[in-house]
């Protein structure tokens, strides 16, 4: 059905390209996998190779490569409701199979590992635009173009030409990123959280701030938490506030690091240190 694909793949009169879905194996009913896949082709690949985690490889990610002349005859809707990418390339299935793999494991400056959902639509467009990384090439070599589909249906481009016309080396990469690009496509769930707190009680902290400075001037307010020995939830939003309204001013964040001190030698929450404090200056 052209509404579970690109119109322009059926429009498209270049021969050397080749068509794909990443599909999640999960979303689809076991019972009703094999005959999903076969209205498509025969012609798969898993993106997670792992022996030690099968049920990734049975459940997860896999690439998908769309036949069009048998398309235009089938209903293959339980499948693009399970897929999160849609790319033409001009590398036949393996190979790019083997380009993307690497994708899956995001490294940290910290040599972390994560599993790095990379095909779906947020975290690829993050990785488009980091053309000064080394593997940059390495993931979009021969790649013509890379849609996804938004919750109305309808196609949307991640891109529409070549981001690099270099050819590439299959799975002899890895996706290491400095520690900005890690908190960005990994995040962390104290930081994610802060932010969301702030952005509804308190949006002026972030005036002028995108997504990337904004959890980088939290992370280095929790940095300081830390050294201080803030470990209380409500107390490390509440010291994060504190430097961020400021402006991370020298003299003021001092005066809040003695405040803080205070309040973890006396083992006294830190608003309630504040509210004391607060109270007796305006006697």
């Amino acid at each position: 059905m052209i509404e579970c694909v690109p119109r322009e793949w059926f429009d498209s009169t270049n021969e050397k390209l080749n068509f794909f879905m990443i599909a999640e194996l999960g979303f689809i009913k076991p019972t009703e996998r094999a005959v999903a896949l076969d209205r498509v082709t025969g012609m798969m690949w898993p993106l997670v190779n792992d022996s030690s985690q099968i049920h990734l490889i049975s459940e997860g990610p896999w690439l998908v490569q769309v036949d069009l002349d048998r398309l235009e005859q089938a209903d293959i809707s339980t499948l693009a409701d399970a897929s999160h990418a849609w790319i033409a390339a001009y590398s036949e299935g393996g190979q790019l199979s083997r380009q993307f793999t690497p994708a899956m494991c995001c490294i940290s400056p910290a040599q972390e590992v994560r599993l790095l959902r990379f095909y779906c639509p947020e975290i690829i467009k993050t990785l488009k635009n980091q053309a000064e990384y080394s593997w940059f090439d390495e993931l979009f070599a021969n790649l013509e173009s890379w849609h996804w589909r938004s919750e109305n249906g309808k196609f949307q481009l991640a891109f529409e030409s070549p981001l690099t016309t270099k050819s590439g080396k299959p799975d002899k990469w890895t996706l290491k990123v400095d520690e900005d690009l890690w908190f960005e496509l990994v995040g962390n769930p104290e930081i994610e959280v802060l932010i969301s707190c702030l952005a509804k009680d308190a949006p002026e902290v972030f005036e002028g701030l995108k997504g990337s400075a904004k959890r980088r001037m939290v992370r280095n307010c929790l940095a300081k938490a830390d050294a201080l020995g803030v470990r209380a939830a409500d107390d490390r939003k509440v010291y994060v506030y504190l430097e961020m309204v400021t402006g991370n001013k020298a003299e003021s964040s001092d005066e809040i690091s003695e405040l803080t001190k205070r309040a973890v030698g006396m083992q006294k929450p830190l608003v309630e240190l504040l509210d004391s404090l607060i109270e007796q200056g305006n006697k």
